[in-house]
């Protein structure tokens, strides 16, 4: 994965969440935005706030956006809120143009953010997204009539650790994803999961 062709860690930083514009014309939609913002992105959210361009609630569906309006969409950590997962996933490869990217990060099922909110009504471990993922196992159930393409996934912030153990497991249970989501994870849970997605048609 070459990160200079991949949104996610451009967006999440190795010193935080981005705080520039990165988007260079590319329109972006972030979804359930909140009071912070991917800077230059149009932004969604039922409360009405600063950082807010469209006021909607992400579970009142189709959304207020136009088919193939953006080269991005962005939500950081709200899928875990939505009443539908699929569903909301259906919005955003309606409204994200072919070849376009979905850049999703939520809380790792072990982590103890996914339990400590209360409004958290779903819960995502490594294959979560695979059922609208093409060429995955998962896809072969087809609970949607969509499909993405996987062209990063990330245990974390999409990003090498600087401390080479924490490195060596990264690649560790990303060779070994089942076994991490059964056993290991329950003594080193990932605090989240990070996921870019490309729009296929």
């Amino acid at each position: 994965m070459d990160s200079t062709t991949l949104w996610a860690p451009r967006i999440y930083t190795l010193s935080g969440f981005v705080r520039e514009d990165i988007l260079q014309g590319a329109a972006a939609l972030d979804f359930g935005c909140g009071g912070r913002k991917l800077p230059g992105a149009v932004g969604m959210d039922r409360l009405t706030l600063p950082s807010v361009d469209i006021v909607h609630d992400v579970n009142q569906r189709p959304w207020p956006v136009a088919d193939d309006s953006f080269d991005l969409t962005f939500g950081n950590h709200v899928l875990e809120h939505v009443d539908d997962v699929l569903a909301t996933l259906g919005e955003l490869h309606r409204i994200t143009k072919p070849g376009g990217r979905v850049v999703i990060q939520v809380p790792y099922f072990r982590c103890v953010d996914a339990f400590n909110d209360p409004t958290h009504v779903h819960f995502f471990a490594t294959q979560t997204l695979d059922y609208c993922i093409d060429g995955t196992k998962l896809a072969q159930y087809r609970y949607t009539d969509f499909l993405f393409r996987k062209v990063g996934f990330w245990y974390g912030w999409p990003h090498p650790s600087k401390h080479p153990l924490k490195r060596a497991l990264k690649s560790f249970i990303e060779s070994h994803p089942t076994f991490y989501d059964q056993y290991l994870s329950l003594l080193l849970p990932t605090e989240c999961l990070t996921w870019e997605l490309e729009v296929i048609r």
